[in-house]
Order: C-alpha cells, then structure tokens, then sequence
C-alpha cells in the first residue's frame, strides 16, 4: 500500500484488540473504525475507537538535501537497498483518534489501556510499518475529554491527537530517466532548417 495507506493501516492494527467488562459480557471488544465509516456504521457498537486524518505537513526540521542510500526498500520502487535516491521529504500526518463509550468503568478502562499498554504513550510512541519494516515515530499532541449527553443517555467521548512521522521520496514523483545519446536539436521557421551548431571541447 502506498503512502498514508500503510500508515493508516498500522494504526488501525495497533489500536485493535482492547476489550472492556461490564456484567453482560467480561470481555466486550472494542471495535476500530475510520472515521464516517459509511459502509461500516452498521458495525459500529459502543464502546469503540475511531480514526481521523486531519492534517498533512512538511516536517521543515527534518529535511535534509542532496542523495542518500536507501536503507530499507522504498514500495513501488524498483531501487535495490543502497541505490542512492534524493533525500525522502519528511511529512508529519496528524490524526484525531476518538474513543466513544456508554459506560465510565468502560471509559476509563479504554483511557488506561491507551496510556498503560504503551498504545499512545506521552513519550517514547511507535509505530511499526510492516511494509518496510520501519519504525515511526508517534507522539500524542494533547488529550481531551468531550463528554455529552445524546437522546437522555450519557456519551463518554474522548479525544486524543498525535503525529505520526512519514516520508516522501521525490525520486518517486518525478521519474528520472538516464541519457543514452545526445539529441541533435533543429528549429524549423518559414520553411528555414535550423541546426544548433556543436560547441568544440
């Protein structure tokens, strides 16, 4: 998958897999969704988490110019590991993750699972990208809570925003082919041939 995609996809494998108790059910699962997942609204059942992309940026502290070799193979390039390549352009995807839920000790559990099992850690956040097998970095930006009320029934909702690190290699956006001959190149006006001429060495 490409760019956005992977990190997306891990994301949502990373935050998969929490369960809740309460005395229905000693481990209801929490489901992850996208957010407006309208071919999965149905699906949706509280509590559950929900994934936002809300911004893209150019991490202006992290660029660099000029060529490096490449240490882990670039998807969608044909470049072999160690094949030079211009710098990768660092990009910060930023991302609202929501946790919805009926219950506090639901709540509460979700928000200490987060902290707690090193999901969305203060410091020191990752995030694994099996595609290239990279490490990116992950920092939680802030945390909120946005409890409401909804049709008489309590709505625990909270709001957590983070910024995963990713890169973009522009050796990928524009193609660059290697010259194999030199072109003669000839400008024709009003019927007259003209030959740029060859500048001696």
């Amino acid at each position: 998958m490409p760019f956005i995609l992977n990190e997306e996809a891990a994301l949502k494998s990373l935050l998969t897999g929490l369960t809740v108790s309460d005395n229905a059910n000693p481990s209801r699962p929490v489901g992850v969704f996208y957010g407006q997942p309208d071919s999965q609204i149905r699906a949706q059942a509280y509590p559950y988490i929900t994934i936002d992309l809300i911004g893209i940026a150019e991490d202006f502290e992290r660029a660099h110019r000029g060529y490096v070799p490449t240490t882990y193979p670039i998807e969608g390039s044909s470049l072999p590991v160690g094949s030079p390549t211009s710098f990768p352009i660092p990009v910060d995807l930023l991302y609202q993750i929501s946790t919805w839920s009926r219950q506090p000790r639901h709540d509460r559990k979700i928000i200490a699972d987060l902290f707690n099992l090193g999901l969305l850690p203060f410091r020191f956040g990752q995030l694994f990208i099996p595609q290239d097998g990279t490490l990116r970095r992950l920092d939680v930006l802030g945390f909120s809570k946005r409890d409401t009320t909804e049709a008489e029934k309590r709505l625990f909702h909270n709001i957590y925003n983070i910024r995963i690190s990713a890169e973009l290699f522009p050796d990928q956006i524009t193609q660059v082919y290697e010259v194999t001959q030199t072109p003669q190149v000839g400008i024709t006006y009003q019927n007259t041939s003209y030959t740029t001429p060859t500048i001696p060495s």
